[in-house]
């Protein structure tokens, strides 16, 4: 009994292994299957119309003072006064006293002066009264003829006069003198460096400070070859518009110029230097347009007529562009750049009106490779599965 039972327990444990496998493998689930869809790559793109275009060229410098003067001492002297505004930065108006020297020696000089002139003008009468006088003794004697010029004292009156202006000239030049000690502002400006203290003494010629004003100031700005071809040249009749920015106080500060002129090349750089000059750059006090300040300009260049224009990014290579046609296949695309700069180029053959630009960067791009474009903004209907 127990050696049926030891050989029929395997079989039975088996047989009920079997049964439970079929089972399990008998009410496993069926695997579904989806349908496949296309994979298109996703663009954004454009489509494309001519336009004309006005060129902007971007340039830098810095900011200059379009008139600015060295001060200088017209006569010697020790300084007596210095004019509050007369320090670096100062505003003074136009005959504003910036700086004034010890006067006394020029007034002595103007009395002695006034004092020459007298004496040479009584000595002029003197002579005067004796010519007269050699006139009346001559037809008194009851000469013949015509007294000779020196009988009648001619050489000695023309000495006089000669005394008498050279006197009258002294006057002018210690009043001039005299006025020069007074350091007067030819114009409206801003001081930009004072050389001189109170006390100091300085010789004729020494120079006291040095100004500018405030009329008006100048950029000098450089320009690569590929700008000056599109430069508008400034002409008596017509000046380039010109933009003058710069970033203060965490805000943009901007101003309007004209191009005045072009100051030729550059040697270390060459490049082409021309001026832009912006008016009134006080116009605002509590912003003004200060000299030496850095600043980005924006001239106003020539226009291209009926070009593409399209955004940097779609450029690759700097003369190919990607086009999507009508069966939404990508191609490579030759252009021809006229223009372009960090946000934009014009684009002057190789392309069509209606043409689909892509903007979307792809780095590896073959011929015929179907995307899916969202044109201006306007997805594409979604794509059918496969049949």
């Amino acid at each position: 009994m127990r050696s049926g039972l030891r050989v029929l327990l395997p079989l039975f444990v088996l047989s009920v292994s079997a049964a439970a496998a079929w089972l399990i493998f008998g009410s496993r689930p069926e695997a579904s299957f989806r349908p496949e869809r296309a994979t298109r790559p996703s663009v954004e793109a454009q489509r494309l119309v001519r336009t004309d275009y006005p060129v902007v060229i971007r340039s830098q410098g810095v900011v200059r003072p379009t008139r600015s003067s060295t001060l200088v001492s017209e006569v010697a002297g020790s300084v007596v006064d210095l004019s509050a505004v007369f320090v670096v930065g100062g505003a003074f108006e136009a005959g504003d006293v910036l700086a004034r020297l010890d006067r006394r020696d020029y007034e002595i000089a103007l009395a002695r002066a006034g004092a020459t002139l007298a004496q040479a003008e009584a000595n002029l009468e003197e002579q005067a009264a004796l010519a007269d006088q050699a006139r009346v003794e001559w037809r008194q004697l009851g000469r013949r003829g015509e007294p000779s010029p020196l009988t009648l004292r001619e050489p000695q009156l023309a000495a006089a006069r000669a005394e008498r202006d050279a006197a009258a000239a002294e006057i002018e030049r210690a009043e001039l003198d005299l006025e020069r000690t007074r350091i007067v502002a030819p114009y409206a400006g801003r001081v930009l460096a004072r050389s001189v203290d109170d006390g100091q003494f300085v010789n004729r010629g020494t120079a006291i400070g040095r100004i500018h004003g405030i009329e008006s100031v100048d950029v000098a700005l450089p320009l690569g070859t590929r700008q000056q071809t599109w430069l508008q040249l400034p002409t008596e009749s017509s000046s380039p518009n010109v933009e003058i920015a710069t970033e203060r106080g965490g805000r943009t500060l901007r101003w309007t110029g004209k191009l005045t002129r072009i100051e030729g090349i550059d040697e270390a750089t060459r490049q082409l230097m021309v001026v832009a000059r912006i008016d009134a750059p006080w116009a605002d006090a509590a912003a003004p347009l200060r000299v030496g300040e850095f600043v980005e300009a924006l001239i106003a260049g020539q226009v291209l007529e009926q070009v593409f224009v399209i955004p940097r990014v779609a450029l690759r290579e700097e003369n190919e562009v990607l086009i999507v046609d009508d069966a939404d296949e990508l191609h490579r695309r030759p252009v021809v750049v006229a223009w372009s700069d960090d946000d934009v180029v014009a684009v002057t053959d190789g392309l069509q009106d209606g043409d689909i630009l892509v903007l979307t960067p792809l780095a590896t791009v073959v011929d015929g490779t179907p995307v899916r474009a969202t044109i201006d903004g306007v997805a594409p209907p979604p794509l059918e599965p496969d049949a």
